[in-house]
C-alpha cells in the first residue's frame, strides 16, 4: 500500500511494527485467542450439529424407505421395467421382484420377513450386500439378515440349511435353501429380508407371474428404484421419465383406471427438506448464528478496545512520525489476523468434536434415534463456513477500536489516560464536588463510569449467558409429560398381534387372540380394559354417501370409504367429546353413531363444517371381490357426538379414511367377518412394571405372534427430548458464560494494569493495599449487581414474551415462569466478581510503590 506522497512502500515496516506490538501484548493475546477459539467453537458446533442432523436424517430416511433411490416405481411388471430401464434420464436403476409376502415358518410371527430377488444394484441400494459370504447364484442359494435367521432358528453360518414354507398365489411351497451369505439387521428395519437368486426366479417363472392388477397378489410384482442423472427437481424428472416411456402416475393426474397407470413416487428420503420449507428451523439457525456473532463481538471488541486504550500513547507517537490513519488500522488488523490464524484452527477442531458428540442428543430429541447410528461427515463446508463467520466476527469487532486508534490526534493520544475521554472525541465531563468524601464504594462506582461503554459490554456479555441459561430451564421444565404421552397412549397398555405395532395389521393372518385378553384379565395387576373391532378393507369395507367426507379409496358408485369400529364401553367412555354428548344407553339403541374428528399435529381440531351433531349419515356395507365392491346393506345413523379418538389405542393405526364408532354389540352384526384389532387397558397403580414383565413372559412362551406397547415406551422418548434441551442449551450457556467471565477478567486485568501508577500514587498518599483491594472488589461487585439487575429484567421479559410465545406452538408444552436457575447462579457470580479483581491486584502489588511510580 502506498500511503506516502512519493509512493514509498512501507508494508515491511507495518509488518515489523505489527509483530512487535503482537509480542509486547502477551496477556492480551492469550485472552484474545481464547475468545476467538470460543467463538469459533460455537460456530463450528452449531454448523456440525446442523450438518450432522441433515446427514443422519437423510441416512435414516433412506434406511426407513427400504433403500436408496430418488424415486420408486412400485408393483410394476417386467414389461414396464423394460420400457423404463434404458431411458437416458436414469443414472442407475435397481430391480427387485417379490417372491412371497407370506412365510409360514414358526418364529416369524413377531418378526415379519419377505422373500425377494434383488439384483446387485438393489442389494447395494437396500444395504443388503452380504458382509459374510456372497450373493446367491445357484438356484438353491439364499442370503438373509441376521435377525431373520435368528427368528428361524438358523445359525448365522455359511452352508446352513434354511427351510422355508411360503405362499405364492394361494399355494404353499416348501424349499430347502443353502445359506451363502448374511448381513447384520439394520436397527431401523421393522421387517426381515430373504433374497434368492436369479436362477431361482427363472426356474419358477411359471408361478411368479404378474397378476397384481387382478388379485392384488404381490408375488411376481417388480419394484424399481431409480437414481437420476444431475441434480434437478426429482419429481419433474420422474414425470419426464414416465411421459417419455408412455406412462402416467397419480401426481401427473393419472387414474388407476388408465391402462398406462403406474404407482410411482419420489422417495421420502429425497423429498424437499430445505430450510426454506421449515421456517422454524431456519429462524432458529439464524438466531443461533446471530447470537454467536453478538457474543463473540462483545468480548473481541472489548479486548481490542482495551488494547488500543493501553497502547494509545504508542499510536500517538507513531502519528507524530507521520503514520497515517490507514496504516494504523492496517497494523491493528494484522494483529487480529495473526490471532485468528492461531485461534480459529483450534476452535474448528474442538468445535467439530463437540458438535459430533452432541448430535446423538439432538437426534434423540426428534422423531429419529441416535441408537440407529449417527452420520457426521467431515464436510469441508462446516470448516469453511465456521472459519468465515469467525473471521467476520473478529474483523467486525476490531473495526471500531482500529478506527479509534486511527482517528485520535497525536497530542490527545500522548496525554491520554483511562480517565480522559477526549481521545474518543467526547466532551470532558464537568468536575463535580463530592459530598460523600473519599469512600471506597463511591470511588469504585466512579471508576466504572470512566469507560461506560466497556462497563456496559461486560455486563451485557455476562447477562446473555444467564438469560440463555434461564431460558433452557424454562423450556425443559415446561415440557408436559402427561400431554406428551396422552397424544400417543391414553391407556397404560395396549395388546394386539405383532403386525398391529408394525402398522401392518390388515396383512396379518392372526387377529388378537381371546386367550391373550383373558390371560391379561386374570392378572392381578389388571384394572379395566376394552376390545376394539373393525373390518378389513380388502374383505368388507364401509363407505358413506355423505359429501362431508373424502377418501382416495371409493366404491363403484364413487362413495368414499370410511373406517367403522366397534368399541367396548371402556374405550367409548375414554374418548374426549369435542361436540355433543355421549349417552351410552341411547348409543346402544342402534340409531346413533360417534364421529372421530381429524386433528393437526398439535392436537387442534380440523373443523368439518359440512357435518354436524344431529346430522344423519348413511353407511354402506360392501363386499370386496378382487378389485370390485358391491353394496350389500345400508344403514342410517344420527351423529350423537364428535369425539377425539387416540391414534394409537383406538384405531388400526392406518390413516386415510374418516372414522366412526359404534358399541361392540351394534357393530358386530353389521359384519360378516369382524376382526378383533386391539385391547387397550389400564392397570392398578404402581403395577406397570409387573404387567410388562408378565406380558413379555407370556408372549415369549405362549403366543409369539402377539405383542404389546405401554406408556413407558413414550416416557423414555420424552426423557430423551428434555435431556436434549438441557444438554445442548446448557453447553451453549456454559460457553457463553465462559466468554462473559473472560470478558470480565480481561476488563479488570487491563484496568488494573493501566492504573498501576494511579494505584501507586494513592498508596503514596496513605491508601493501604487492603483498601485498594476492597475498592477493586467493590468494582467487581457493581459489575455483579449490574448483571443481576439486567439479567432479572431481561430474563423475565424474554421468558414472558419470547419463550411463552414460541412455546405456545408446542403442543405438549405448559408454560411455567422460572427464575430459580438465575437465582442459583447469582451467589457464584458475586463471589467471582468480588474475588477476581482482588486476586489480579496481588500480581501488580509485587512491585514496590517507587517502581510503579517510575513507570510511564
Amino acid at each position: 500500500m502506498n500511503d506516502i506522497l512519493f509512493g514509498n512502500n512501507n508494508g515491511a515496516v507495518i509488518k515489523k511494527l505489527s509483530g512487535r506490538y503482537f509480542k509486547a501484548s502477551k496477556s492480551r493475546n492469550i485472552i484474545a485467542i481464547i475468545a476467538i477459539v470460543l467463538t469459533t467453537i460455537l460456530f463450528t458446533t452449531i454448523f456440525t450439529l446442523g450438518s450432522g442432523l441433515m446427514d443422519t436424517v437423510h441416512d435414516q430416511n433412506i434406511r426407513k424407505a427400504g433403500g436408496d433411490g430418488q424415486a420408486v416405481l412400485n408393483y410394476i411388471s417386467d414389461e414396464v421395467y423394460g420400457d423404463v430401464a434404458g431411458n437416458l434420464l436414469i443414472d442407475r436403476i435397481a430391480y427387485t421382484k417379490a417372491v412371497s409376502y407370506r412365510l409360514k415358518n414358526p418364529g416369524l410371527e413377531r418378526w415379519r420377513s419377505d422373500l425377494w430377488y434383488m439384483d446387485d444394484t438393489a442389494l447395494e441400494f437396500a444395504r443388503y450386500t452380504p458382509t459374510t459370504g456372497h450373493r446367491p447364484e445357484a438356484e438353491n442359494e439364499i442370503i438373509a439378515d441376521t435377525k431373520t435367521l435368528d427368528a428361524l432358528g438358523v445359525p448365522a453360518q455359511i452352508g446352513e440349511t434354511v427351510s422355508l414354507t411360503y405362499e405364492v398365489k394361494g399355494q404353499l411351497y416348501t424349499t430347502d435353501f443353502t445359506l451363502c451369505g448374511f448381513w447384520e439387521t439394520d436397527s431401523l428395519s421393522n421387517i426381515g429380508r430373504l433374497v434368492v437368486s436369479k436362477a431361482f426366479v427363472d426356474a419358477h417363472s411359471d408361478i411368479l407371474t404378474y397378476t397384481y392388477p387382478v388379485d392384488n397378489d404381490y408375488s411376481g410384482v417388480v419394484s424399481a428404484y431409480v437414481m437420476f442423472r444431475g441434480n434437478g427437481d426429482i419429481e419433474a424428472q420422474l414425470h419426464q421419465l414416465l411421459s417419455e416411456t408412455g406412462y402416467t402416475c397419480g401426481t401427473m393426474g393419472g387414474s388407476k383406471e388408465d391402462s398406462n397407470y403406474v404407482i410411482a413416487r419420489v422417495s421420502p428420503a429425497y423429498q424437499s427438506g430445505a430450510l426454506t420449507d421449515n421456517p422454524a428451523m431456519l429462524i432458529s439457525g439464524l438466531v443461533g448464528v446471530a447470537l454467536i456473532i453478538v457474543t463473540g463481538y462483545l468480548i473481541i471488541y472489548n479486548i481490542f478496545q482495551i488494547s488500543v486504550i493501553q497502547d494509545i500513547q504508542s499510536y500517538g507517537q507513531l502519528k507524530t512520525l507521520g503514520t497515517t490513519k490507514r496504516q494504523i488500522k492496517r497494523l491493528i488488523n494484522r494483529q487480529a489476523l495473526r490471532l485468528s490464524l492461531i485461534g480459529i484452527p483450534i476452535g474448528l477442531l474442538v468445535g467439530f468434536f463437540i458438535g459430533r458428540a452432541l448430535v446423538p442428543f439432538l437426534m434423540n430429541g426428534t422423531s429419529y434415534t441416535a441408537d440407529a447410528g449417527v452420520k457426521v461427515t467431515v464436510n469441508p463446508l462446516i470448516f469453511i463456513g465456521s472459519a468465515a463467520f469467525a473471521l467476520f466476527t473478529v474483523f467486525v469487532s476490531v473495526r471500531k477500536p482500529a478506527k479509534i486508534a486511527g482517528t485520535v490526534s497525536a497530542i490527545e493520544a500522548i496525554r491520554y489516560t483511562e480517565n480522559d475521554t477526549t481521545a474518543f472525541g467526547k466532551r470532558r465531563a464537568k468536575d463535580k464536588k463530592s459530598t460523600h468524601g473519599a469512600k471506597l464504594h463511591f470511588m469504585a462506582l466512579a471508576n466504572l463510569g470512566r469507560n461506560r461503554k466497556r462497563t456496559v459490554l461486560v455486563i451485557v456479555s455476562m447477562t446473555l449467558s444467564l438469560v440463555l441459561f434461564n431460558t433452557v430451564f424454562t423450556l425443559s421444565s415446561g415440557f408436559d409429560i402427561d400431554k406428551y404421552i396422552a397424544k400417543f397412549m391414553d391407556t397404560d397398555f395396549v395388546i394386539s398381534n405383532a403386525e398391529f405395532f408394525q402398522y401392518q395389521v390388515e396383512k396379518s393372518e392372526h387377529d388378537l387372540s381371546d386367550t391373550f385378553i383373558e390371560a391379561v384379565r386374570q392378572n392381578s395387576s389388571f384394572e379395566d380394559g376394552g376390545r376394539l373391532y373393525s373390518s378389513w378393507m380388502l374383505e368388507e369395507p364401509f363407505s358413506t354417501e355423505h359429501n362431508a367426507f373424502f377418501s382416495y379409496n371409493k366404491d363403484l358408485n364413487g362413495n368414499p370409504f370410511v373406517r367403522l369400529y366397534g368399541a367396548d364401553d371402556f374405550l367409548l367412555n375414554g374418548m374426549e367429546v369435542i361436540e355433543g354428548t355421549i349417552d351410552l344407553e341411547k348409543l346402544k339403541s342402534g340409531k346413533y353413531i360417534l364421529l372421530s374428528v381429524e386433528c393437526n399435529d398439535d392436537g387442534t381440531v380440523i373443523e368439518n363444517p359440512n357435518i354436524s351433531v344431529g346430522d344423519t349419515v348413511r353407511i354402506n356395507h360392501l363386499k370386496a371381490e378382487e378389485l370390485s365392491t358391491t353394496i350389500t346393506d345400508s344403514y342410517d345413523f344420527i351423529i350423537m357426538a364428535k369425539v377425539r379418538a387416540n391414534e394409537n389405542t383406538a384405531t388400526t393405526r392406518n390413516t386415510g379414511e374418516s372414522r366412526f364408532y359404534l358399541p361392540t354389540e351394534i357393530f358386530l352384526p353389521l359384519c360378516e367377518n369382524p376382526h378383533l384389532v386391539s385391547f387397550p387397558f389400564d392397570v392398578k397403580e404402581r403395577t406397570e412394571a409387573e404387567m410388562a414383565e408378565f406380558l413379555n413372559s407370556y408372549i415369549d412362551s405362549v403366543e409369539p405372534s402377539m405383542d404389546f406397547e405401554s406408556k413407558a415406551t413414550y416416557t423414555s422418548s420424552f426423557d430423551d427430548l428434555t435431556s436434549l434441551i438441557i444438554t445442548i442449551g446448557g453447553a451453549l450457556s456454559i460457553i457463553i458464560g465462559i466468554i462473559g467471565i473472560a470478558n470480565f477478567v480481561n476488563s479488570v486485568l487491563t484496568s488494573v494494569i493501566t492504573r498501576k501508577k494511579e494505584f501507586a500514587m494513592l498508596q503514596s498518599i496513605g491508601m493501604t493495599g487492603k483498601q485498594l483491594k476492597r475498592m477493586l472488589s467493590f468494582e467487581g461487585l457493581y459489575y455483579a449487581v449490574g448483571t443481576i439487575i439486567a439479567s432479572a429484567v431481561l430474563g423475565v421479559l424474554f421468558s414472558v414474551v419470547v419463550v411463552r410465545g414460541i412455546s405456545s406452538g408446542i403442543w405438549f408444552f405448559t408454560y411455567q415462569f422460572v427464575m430459580w436457575p438465575m437465582l442459583a447462579i447469582y451467589p457464584f457470580l458475586i463471589l467471582l466478581t468480588v474475588a477476581i479483581p482482588a486476586l489480579l491486584y496481588r500480581q501488580i502489588a509485587k512491585a514496590s510503590i517507587i517502581e510503579r511510580l517510575r513507570q510511564n
